[in-house]
């Protein structure tokens, strides 16, 4: 297994950011962790980790977004949660200009925020927990070039267009990309983080552009629904499996991996999404305690392919 820290923690000396310690209340302090939307299962993990962090210092985890991607709606949630008074909100910003207001409108109660998996670094949030979205696209960049050395035609399927996140992560893989390699017409296409409108993307990205060599998913959406992103790839399966055809996604969820050994696709970029729920809650609390916590953690990222699946898996 190859395993990258992309970028260490950005500063060696950590910050305080003036915000005043809470009192220890009776009631248990609730961390609020906010992800772009529900039901995506990259976020789950998010959940599992911000739960685990949560009961070791006693604390509780209240996991909750929009059912969909929604700007407006995530920020309400977040107006909610300041109503309610949360000890700390850890938000995944879909689009951090839409969501600034409500970061100062939080930071202003005392209520500290800090951004994980997504960034929004012109607000008031006081910390980043995630990836380094640009390096990790720049991975993706080396494996896919690598995968064609003669070039070709190639797409890109990402999320949200407004995700700063994702942007990033499109921006690192295509500056790794030779003048050998030309984008099809219409990419970067988004799916709104919805695993059917990915793998209808598929379908139509192939159907329109037959010759394509690859494509670069800046999410795992289409491969959350295995069964429907095989079939989408049935004309491309054999390419796929000799080398022919190349497919490089982010994230490296158990069906990812399952379809990485069966040969559905090149490479993953896995980030760390646990990881990125339990110090949320760890950085979130020690605020709360006036205690000092850097500007922007990056929890790192594995490079999964073929050679290494096995040894990656029996590591996990």
């Amino acid at each position: 297994m190859t395993r990258i820290l992309l970028g260490a923690v950005t500063a060696a000396v950590l910050f305080g950011f003036g915000i005043a310690p809470h009192a220890q209340a009776a009631d248990k302090k609730v961390f609020a962790v906010v992800p772009k939307a529900l039901g995506v299962p990259f976020y789950a993990d998010a959940e599992k980790g911000c739960k685990e962090e949560a009961a070791k210092i006693g604390a509780e985890c209240l996991f909750t977004g929009p059912a969909q991607l929604d700007d407006a709606e995530q920020g309400r949630i977040v107006r909610d949660l300041i109503t309610k008074k949360v000890a700390g909100i850890a938000i995944a910003p879909n689009n951090p200009d839409s969501i600034s207001g409500v970061i100062s409108a939080a930071m202003a109660k005392n209520i500290p925020v800090v951004t994980f998996d997504s960034d929004a670094p012109k607000t008031k949030r006081v910390a980043f927990i995630g990836t380094n979205n640009e390096a990790g696209g720049e991975s993706g960049g080396e494996a896919f070039a690598k995968a064609l050395p003669k070039g070709g035609n190639y797409a890109v399927i990402t999320g949200g267009l407004s995700a700063a996140n994702l942007n990033d992560r499109i921006k690192g893989f295509k500056s790794k990309l030779g003048s050998n390699f030309k984008e099809v017409s219409g990419s970067p296409f988004p799916c709104n983080d919805d695993s059917s409108t990915a793998v209808q993307l598929i379908q139509d990205i192939l159907a329109k552009n037959p010759n394509i060599d690859g494509i670069f998913f800046a999410g795992g959406w289409p491969m959350f629904a295995p069964e429907a992103y095989m079939r989408a790839l049935k004309n491309k399966a054999a390419d796929l499996k000799g080398g022919k055809f190349v497919i490089v996604s982010f994230d490296t969820l158990p069906t990812q991996i399952k379809l990485l050994k069966d040969g559905y696709a090149t490479t993953l970029i896995g980030q760390r999404p646990t990881k990125m729920g339990s110090e949320s809650v760890d950085q979130l609390n020690k605020i709360l305690k006036g205690e000092k916590v850097p500007p922007v953690t990056d929890t790192g990222v594995d490079i999964v392919n073929s050679s290494n699946v096995d040894k990656f898996t029996a590591g996990k």
